[in-house]
């Protein structure tokens, strides 16, 4: 009799343990609001909205082209390498932007030139790379931190945990990211 007081006592327990858990990994795992919004189409798997005039995804076939134009964007950044999109946009009215980079080894030139194209170029823009984590995350970090006056904390957990799928094999992004001069980018993107 004891015994079987003293294990529906630890059960019980267990179990107010695993809803106290539970309840508490619910609360922090919800998605500030400030992050980009997932954007569900049959498309683009890995779509996101940064605000109203900046989106961010994977890299966008021709069909992916034609959904992109029917939404009114009117400018793409290219981060890929070696690779540009005029096949895939074709004669769409959809200014295409590149600035090649390499995930693991990437120039502040090539940040500040794709932070101007942001600054500059005709909304809606798009910024994409293969799979719409690494380069454009770093991008989108730097988007934040400069435009958006976030920290580099805030940045580097968007970047890390906001579902884009980012690769944390690529220590340089976020070593790059903490190590910025970020006033000293700012002048070069904002002259």
């Amino acid at each position: 009799m004891k015994k079987q007081i003293i294990y529906k006592g630890l059960l019980f327990l267990l179990l107010f343990v695993c809803q106290v858990c539970f309840v508490d990994g619910q609360n922090t795992n919800k998605r500030p609001d400030s992050w980009s919004v997932k954007i569900e189409n049959p498309y683009l798997k890995n779509l996101w909205k940064v605000n109203d005039t900046l989106f961010r995804s994977e890299q966008p076939d021709k069909i992916d082209f034609a959904y992109i134009n029917s939404l009114g964007f009117k400018s793409i950044l290219n981060l890929r390498s070696k690779h540009l999109d005029k096949g895939f946009i074709g004669n769409l009215n959809i200014i295409e932007y590149n600035v090649e980079m390499e995930a693991n080894d990437f120039t502040e030139k090539e940040i500040i030139d794709a932070l101007k194209v942001i600054r500059s170029s005709p909304k809606p823009l798009l910024v994409h790379c293969y799979h719409g984590s690494d380069r454009t995350g770093v991008i989108m970090a730097m988007y934040r931190i400069i435009f958006q006056n976030w920290t580099k904390e805030q940045a580097l957990n968007e970047l890390l945990d906001g579902g884009y799928g980012f690769h944390t094999s690529y220590k340089n992004i976020t070593n790059y990211i903490k190590n910025a001069n970020i006033e000293k980018i700012k002048k070069k993107v904002l002259k």
